[in-house]
């Protein structure tokens, strides 16, 4: 009995036991299922809600596929309105690698058409991407035979062809385009006006890409670049070129260029340079062609850049034109003799200082000027730093260190040594004399007009900042014009015309310091016409091999001439027929020898004779015709060259009495001489004596008085 009721109640606990497990297992069964259904829901909300764009996207992909339409690439304009680049529809090959039934087939078929190696073809055409082009730009008999072929997957497309219907004119201005972006020059620098914006082409495909029969297709066209309207004139382009192209045959150099910039808006209105390229073939050239050595080439400038040593000495009052400075033909600064190209030009006023180019006399403005103040006024007509032209790889140059440079520094800073500047620094230093003193920002582009031809944006002239006083650069305007007038300015004078301007002959520095052996920077710069300068124009001659070996002879003509043909196809009237440069019908000859080869090119070139070196050496031992003799001016001077230094070999004294103090020293200085004065008049007495045996170089004592009052 006991036993009984001991098993019944055995069994309600197992009954109860049982239930109470079942539930708790139904209850956690409920709970994963009810997990399960928030997670479902919570999924289904994030796919539906959250990812929903998403993966509506990648469903349209699978069955949507587009194709790109390249813009047309904007036009370049001449301020005359002459095309200078464009486009032209060509057609390129493309590929779509899902559509494509048999790849070795394909490829055997269009290898011979394209011109494609098999190897490189068949590596395009097993690609994952769904598009892929496998020839650019291609000519229309390519693309007529690769569409009569009908194979699957390989398409064409239309895209735009760049042309230069100049050729080469203005090759390192336009620069040039590759497949499809600007790579030099405008090309590159206005790249984001000229590319303009791709369209698609979208359309409905299977599962391998293949276009549906009858899908629906969306068309985004493209938005075409913007046109560019240059400063450039072609007219005066063409006149440039034409010139420099001379050059090269006439003189052989490294380079040369030509910048012409209308100094009134700063807009350049020609830039050239040799050796140039097609930009149509730019793969034709290497990296220094396409260089542009106008903005990225500096060099030590030579005494163009005395224009702006002057400009601050006469600006801050450190001179007038009218003051005297005696040239004893060496100026001394920081211990050290710097030479005058001259043996001595004796007394002279600043003007004169000008026109005979004298460094002892632009050495005394820099250093009576001083660092600071001189700098001051380097920087001011934008040397030193870019000017902000609107094309690619400006250089800066490189100026002296104010805080570090020597007394010496300083003096050879004065008349061009030292400092290297660009090309297009210099002009648009000239152009701030021609202008009135107002440096300005150079202009490329003048206009930016949409593919309709309206206009987008007009570029202002902008002035920079004013660095002297109309008043300093109307003064010497005329003090350079006149100098053309007289002397070696033949060579840059333009018939009919005043203009104003100055040479240069800068040595060029060797790759490993110093400076190169007999090859030199040729240069000129100036304005016109004076009356109301209209154009001012650099030229340089880098590292001419054959010809006279100085900037008046070799720039000044090329000058001469682009000025001349521009003031004609400008139809501006000559001022005078008749004006003619001031020379005399013949002209003394003056001493060449115990000179090096750089002071007797110097001397010849500011005198208004050319010269002829004859021998290897570095110091003239002789000439012909000797010095003292009057010839025709412009007589070649054949001189002889010999080894020994400066110095060597003497010559007997000419006696000097009776003659006046000018007189003297023109005579000396003929024999490379120098005078040491004392009292005024005539001279009365000398030493070393008449008849004495000395050396070009050597000081000469000649006390002046009246006659009778020895």
């Amino acid at each position: 009995m006991l036993a009984a009721t001991i098993r019944k109640a055995g069994m309600g606990m197992e009954t109860r036991v049982s239930y109470t497990l079942v539930r708790k297992r139904l209850l956690r069964s409920l709970a994963v299922f009810a997990f399960f259904m928030i997670y479902l829901i919570g999924r289904l909300a994030w796919v539906q809600f959250i990812q929903g764009d998403e993966l509506r996207n990648k469903a349209l992909a699978q069955w949507n596929r587009g194709l790109t339409v390249q813009p047309q690439r904007g036009s370049i304009y001449s301020r005359n309105g002459a095309l200078l680049a464009g486009s032209a529809t060509a057609e390129s090959i493309i590929a779509i690698p899902s559509e494509i039934d048999d790849v070795e087939e394909t490829v055997q078929a269009l290898a011979p058409i394209l011109g494609m190696k098999i190897d490189v073809l068949r590596e395009k055409l097993q690609k994952t991407q769904f598009e892929v082009f496998l020839k650019r730009k291609v000519d229309d008999d390519i693309a007529m035979a690769v569409k009569a072929l009908k194979l699957p997957g390989i398409r064409t497309t239309i895209e735009s062809k760049r042309f230069y219907p100049g050729g080469n004119l203005a090759s390192h201005v336009l620069g040039f385009a590759g497949v499809d972006e600007g790579l030099e020059g405008i090309e590159f620098y206005y790249e984001d006006e000229l590319k303009g914006q791709k369209g698609y082409v979208v359309y409905e495909a299977d599962a391998k890409g293949r276009e549906l029969p009858d899908a629906v297709q969306a068309y985004l066209p493209p938005v075409n670049g913007y046109h560019l309207v240059l400063t450039i004139d072609e007219v005066i382009q063409h006149i440039v070129e034409k010139e420099l192209d001379q050059a090269m045959i006439d003189f052989a150099p490294e380079y040369a260029g030509v910048i012409a910039v209308d100094p009134k808006t700063g807009e350049i209105l020609a830039l050239a340079a040799r050796p140039d390229f097609f930009p149509e073939k730019y793969a034709d050239y290497g990296n220094s062609t396409w260089r542009n050595p106008l903005i990225s080439n500096s060099f030590e400038p030579g005494s163009t850049f005395k224009l702006v040593t002057i400009s601050a000495a006469l600006e801050e009052d450190v001179v007038s034109l009218h003051d005297s400075y005696y040239c004893r033909g060496y100026f001394t600064a920081g211990g050290r003799n710097i030479k005058c190209w001259s043996a001595g030009h004796g007394s002279q006023t600043i003007k004169e200082v000008l026109w005979n180019s004298c460094n002892p006399g632009f050495m005394s403005m820099g250093t009576r000027l001083g660092k600071e103040k001189l700098f001051d006024y380097i920087r001011a007509f934008g040397y030193g730093s870019k000017t902000g032209v609107d094309l690619p790889g400006e250089n800066t140059g490189i100026l002296f260190n104010v805080d570090t440079m020597s007394n010496a520094d300083l003096a050879v800073t004065s008349f061009g040594q030292g400092n290297a500047v660009t090309p297009i620094q210099q002009a648009m230093a000239a152009a701030a004399i021609a202008n009135g003193g107002r440096l300005m920002h150079p202009m490329i582009v003048k206009e930016i007009r949409d593919e309709n031809g309206d206009l987008v944006k007009k570029l202002e002239p902008k002035v920079v900042r004013q660095v002297i006083t109309p008043e300093t650069a109307a003064e010497l305007t005329e003090a350079l014009a006149d100098g053309v007038e007289r002397g070696s300015g033949v060579y840059s004078m333009v018939e009919g015309y005043r203009v104003a301007g100055k040479t240069g002959t800068a040595e060029k520095i060797a790759p490993g310091g110093g400076y190169l052996n007999n090859i030199y920077i040729l240069s000129y710069v100036g304005f016109g016409p004076v009356e109301d300068p209209r154009i001012a124009i650099y030229v340089f001659v880098d590292g001419a091999t054959k010809g006279p070996n100085w900037g008046g002879q070799v720039a000044g003509p090329i000058f001469k001439r682009i000025m001349g043909q521009v003031m004609r196809y400008w139809n501006i009237a000559p001022k005078d027929k008749s004006l003619q440069p001031i020379l005399p019908e013949e002209i003394r000859v003056p001493n060449f020898v115990n000179l090096t080869r750089d002071q007797a090119m110097d001397k010849a070139d500011s005198e208004g004779f050319s010269l002829r070196i004859e021998g290897e050496g570095e110091l003239i031992v002789g000439q012909i015709p000797v010095a003292g003799a009057n010839v025709p001016f412009g007589t070649t001077i054949i001189v002889y060259t010999g080894p020994g230094s400066q110095g060597q070999g003497e010559i007997s004294m000419p006696r000097l009495e009776g003659l006046s103090l000018r007189e003297t020293s023109e005579l000396l200085g003929l024999f490379g001489l120098r005078l040491e004065a004392a009292g005024s008049g005539i001279a009365l007495s000398q030493n070393p004596p008449a008849g004495a045996r000395v050396k070009a170089g050597d000081v000469i004592q000649v006390d002046f008085g009246e006659p009778g009052n020895e």
